[in-house]
């Protein structure tokens, strides 16, 4: 049964802004097409291997996901931001500096973004497991929470593993491997977590300062984000050749990028790639971006050391060079640092030194 069909408390409709009529130059990502898993699954891991190889992100199509569950889910996600009131949104807010969590809403003006401007950006964020009872929700959010929690498990399950059983074939792992170190046989999970997220534009003074950028580039923090696309062109990712280019949308597609985690356990083969949020174009520029996103995590505890295959152990490489870090100590030192911490500035990004090596943050 789809989420929807479970659905009984009506909610104000989200209404797709529309899509713009300038012209961009987009980035040339690959698609994959899940309908074709059971039948020609071996052209699904070449295409896989391709796009994960090159610039690190893929449409997914034909996933299973009606296109009513997608736009219910926008319902839920402009429910967070307006139907909860600031006091209780201040009540709810995220350790986010103290613990390294996103547990509940990251507020706007949290970040830095380049030269003392803020970011306008607010998200609120659901947590897969025993850690999010209903009872931890704002009380206009809870009615909603059984749904989102069945959303974030459909999603798991049509989406995030099969396509882990496809970079299982990428990378000559045994099928199954990697969806086995996100949730065991007794049914322990990593943290997942599903987040609303919402942009606000900038004042023209402040993208002036920087540059139009809304969220710095940055890699993500855990193994697999889905994206569910959306129409405001603002998502940028840093392709092979230097350039950023614009991820075009595709109606009830998703977008699909892979973390540190999983890169890292590849060796590099894998590649997590830079992405960004920049003001969108002239037409949709009044318009506020509301994204629906999937973080898959490993389960807590498992070691960023390299996966046990042939190529990845001949192909990648080791990337600490000392003690190798777990999964939640990793995402919990990126949360505590990311547009907070203490960086080295540079001219086209900024870096910082996690667990021995450079992570940068692009301008």
């Amino acid at each position: 049964m789809s989420t929807t069909e479970k659905t009984v408390l009506p909610l104000p409709h989200w209404q797709p802004p529309p899509i713009t009529k300038e012209d961009h130059e987009w980035a040339d990502i690959l698609t994959v097409d899940l309908s074709k898993y059971d039948t020609d699954r071996e052209e699904l891991v070449k295409t896989v291997e391709t796009a994960l190889s090159r610039d690190g992100f893929f449409y997914v199509v034909n996933h299973g996901l009606t296109q009513e569950t997608l736009r219910r889910q926008f319902d839920i996600g402009q429910h967070a931001f307006d139907g909860v009131s600031q006091e209780e949104k201040v009540k709810h807010e995220a350790p986010i500096k103290e613990k390294g969590s996103f547990i509940g809403y990251k507020l706007p003006n949290f970040w830095e973004i380049k030269d003392g401007v803020r970011d306008r950006i607010e998200h609120y964020n659901f947590y897969n497991n025993h850690i999010d009872p209903i009872t931890r929700h704002p009380e206009p959010l809870q009615p909603y929470v059984p749904e989102t929690k069945a959303y974030l498990q459909e999603t798991r399950q049509k989406v995030l593993r099969r396509i882990l059983t496809l970079i299982d074939g990428v990378l000559q792992l045994p099928e199954g491997y990697l969806w086995g170190l996100h949730e065991d046989a007794t049914g322990h999970t990593g943290d997942d977590l599903l987040r609303y997220m919402i942009y606000d534009p900038l004042t023209r003074d402040e993208a002036k300062k920087t540059n139009g950028v809304m969220l710095n580039g940055h890699t993500d923090f855990n193994s697999i984000s889905t994206l569910v696309s959306q129409p405001i062109t603002s998502l940028q990712v840093l392709m092979p050749d230097g350039v950023w280019r614009y991820v075009k949308h595709q109606d009830n597609a998703l977008v699909i990028n892979i973390g540190d985690q999983l890169s890292f356990m590849s060796g590099g083969i894998l590649k997590g790639t830079m992405h960004r949020v920049v003001s969108p174009p002239e037409d949709q520029r009044h318009f506020r971006r509301l994204g629906v996103f999937h973080f898959a995590h490993f389960i807590n505890g498992v070691p960023i050391s390299l996966l046990p295959s042939k190529k990845v152990q001949e192909e990648g490489r080791v990337i600490f060079p000392g003690k190798i870090p777990t999964t939640d100590e990793w995402e919990i030192a990126r949360i505590k640092s990311y547009g907070v911490g203490e960086f080295t500035k540079g001219d086209v990004f900024d870096t910082e030194i996690i667990s021995g090596i450079e992570v940068r943050h692009y301008h």
